[in-house]
This record gives structure tokens, C-alpha cells and sequence, in this order.
């Protein structure tokens, strides 16, 4: 079953906003450390995925306004699965620092 989270990030994030984004992402670390897996490689990304089964489309999130096609466009089908309140509850928190986001819902 298809379920997608959308974001439009239009600007790279300030050392600030990012700081916040990161300490925000590593409280959902913390909350759901039984169902998501950390990624990320760099400082200036975030990539996770649900554990196992319970994964589906790794969300990435870079600092810089990144995308597949270059228009800051972001998207992570989640098909409903429990990591799915992992990436809506970034994306929720990241429009405070200007993100657009909407879901299949």
C-alpha cells in the first residue's frame, strides 16, 4: 500500500535551525529507538529507516536544500508503517524553520 510524506525545502537550513532540527531528531532517536534506525554518515544529514519489516523508504534530510531533482523537493513512502511517526514528527517539526510539508492523508 502506498503512503507518502512531501516536503519542499526551498532554502538550506542556518547552522542554528539545523542545531535544532539535529537535537529535535536526536530526541526521536531516543522515543523510538525500538523502531527506527539511524543512518546518517554526515553532519549535515539525516537519514533513517524503520527496523526490519517494520522499514520501508529511507527519509533522507540534508541541511543544504538537496534534492533527487535539484527543486527541493523531498518525499519517503512509508506505507503506513510504524516509522512513519518518526518522519511526520520531524517534518511536522521542521516547518517552524520554513519546510512545506503534506501527506497522503
Amino acid at each position: 500500500m502506498g503512503y507518502t510524506n512531501y516536503w519542499k525545502q526551498k532554502k538550506s537550513f542556518n547552522d542554528s535551525e539545523w542545531n535544532d532540527i539535529k537535537d529535535e531528531y536526536d530526541y526521536i532517536k531516543d522515543v523510538c529507538e525500538s523502531i527506527i534506525i539511524d543512518e546518517s554518515k554526515k553532519d549535515d544529514e539525516i537519514i533513517f529507516n524503520g527496523i526490519g519489516e517494520m522499514g520501508h523508504e529511507t527519509f533522507v534530510l540534508f541541511k543544504g536544500a538537496m534534492s533527487r531533482n535539484g527543486d527541493g523537493f523531498g518525499f519517503c513512502k512509508t506505507a503506513h508503517k510504524p516509522y512513519d511517526i518518526a518522519v511526520w514528527h520531524l517534518l511536522t517539526f521542521c516547518q517552524k524553520h520554513g519546510l512545506k510539508i503534506s501527506r497522503d492523508r
